[in-house]
C-alpha cells in the first residue's frame, strides 16, 4: 500500500473514530484496516489511537498525524475535482452546507436553477445548525457552508453575502398583533420558543439580549426553525426569527410578524470555506450565480 493509501485509510478512522465504520467506508475488512493502522503505529514508533471498546480517539501522536493528512486529503480532494472539471462543467460535484433559515428559504430555487444549468454537476446539500455546518466546513464534509451568524475562526474566510432582518412572531390571537414595534425588554414577559442550541440566529438573539442585560426566564426549545413556527402558531409562546424564514406563514395569515424597536435587528447570512481552500470551477460559478440571485 503506498503512502497516499496509508493516508487515506488513518483518515478514515480518524474521522469516523472507529475501525469497523471507516472500514465500511473504503470497501476494506475491519482486520484489514486494522492490520494497517497496527503497521503505521510500528513504523512510527508510537500509538496513534486510544482503543476504547468500539470507538477510538487520537493520541497526542495521531492528532499531529490527523493534522497532516487532513491537509493532504483536502488537496488530493480539490485537485482530482479541478481534473474533472478540465473538460469544462459538464462532471463534477458540489457539497453545500447550510443553517436551516438558508437552506430552507434561501437555497431551493438558487439550486435548482444551478442544478439545471449545469446537470453534469452532482450537487448535495447538508442542512444544520451553524456549528454544525461549520464543523464540516473544517472536516472537508462539505465545500462551503453558508450560515446564519458571523463565523469568527483561525482557519476559516467569511463574508456576509445577504442581509435580512429579526422579527417577533406571534400567533394571529395574540395580543401584539396590532402593534408597531416590540421592544426587547418585553420579550421576558412571555414563553420564549427557540431553536435548538448552536443555530445561528439563536445565538445572535441571544448575544444580543445579554448585551443589553436582558434574560429570558421561560424559554422552550424545538429542534429547529419549522418546529418554533409550528409552536408559535398554536399559541405556545412568541419568537424572534429572520423574515426569509416567516414570510410564507406572515403571508398565509397563521403568523403575525411584529418589528423590534429596541435592538438592532439585522442579520447577515455569511459564506464561510476554509482559508487553505482552493475553489473549485463549480464552487465559484455557484457563488457568482448566488451573489447574482440574491441581489436581483
Amino acid at each position: 500500500m503506498d503512502n497516499l493509501e496509508r493516508l487515506r485509510v488513518f483518515h478514515a478512522v480518524a474521522q469516523a473514530q472507529s475501525f469497523t465504520a471507516a472500514a465500511e467506508s473504503l470497501h476494506l475488512t475491519q482486520s484489514g484496516v486494522s492490520k494497517h493502522i497496527k503497521a503505521m503505529e510500528e513504523e512510527l514508533g508510537v500509538p496513534l489511537f486510544d482503543r476504547l471498546g468500539k470507538k477510538v480517539s487520537l493520541t497526542q501522536a495521531g492528532e499531529i498525524l490527523h493534522e497532516a493528512a487532513r491537509e493532504v486529503m483536502d488537496a488530493v480532494s480539490s485537485a482530482e475535482q479541478r481534473i474533472q472539471e478540465l473538460g469544462g462543467l459538464s462532471r463534477g460535484r458540489l457539497r453545500v452546507g447550510a443553517s436551516f433559515p438558508v437552506g430552507l428559504y434561501v437555497l431551493p430555487r438558487i439550486l435548482a436553477a444551478y442544478r439545471n444549468e449545469y446537470p453534469g454537476i452532482e450537487v448535495t446539500l447538508a442542512i444544520s445548525t451553524t456549528a454544525s455546518i461549520t464543523a464540516k466546513v473544517l472536516d472537508n464534509k462539505v465545500d462551503f457552508g453558508l450560515v446564519s451568524a458571523d463565523v469568527q475562526h483561525p482557519k476559516l474566510l467569511s463574508f456576509a453575502f445577504m442581509t435580512d432582518e429579526l422579527v417577533v412572531i406571534v400567533p394571529p390571537e395574540h395580543k401584539w398583533v396590532n402593534r408597531r414595534n416590540i421592544r426587547a425588554e418585553e420579550l421576558p414577559g412571555e414563553t420564549f420558543i427557540f431553536a435548538a442550541r448552536g443555530a445561528g440566529a439563536r445565538a445572535t438573539v441571544e448575544d444580543r439580549l445579554k448585551a443589553k442585560g436582558i434574560a429570558l426566564p421561560n424559554i422552550l426549545d424545538f429542534v429547529n426553525i419549522e418546529g418554533v413556527k409550528h409552536a408559535v402558531e398554536a399559541g405556545l409562546g412568541v419568537s424572534v426569527q429572520p423574515r426569509v424564514a416567516i414570510q410564507r406563514e406572515v403571508d398565509a395569515g397563521t403568523l403575525v410578524a411584529v418589528r423590534l424597536a429596541d435592538m438592532n435587528a439585522e442579520i447577515q447570512y455569511v459564506y464561510i470555506c476554509r482559508k487553505k481552500q482552493i475553489p473549485s470551477s463549480a464552487q465559484k460559478v455557484f457563488v457568482e450565480m448566488l451573489a447574482d440571485r440574491v441581489h436581483a
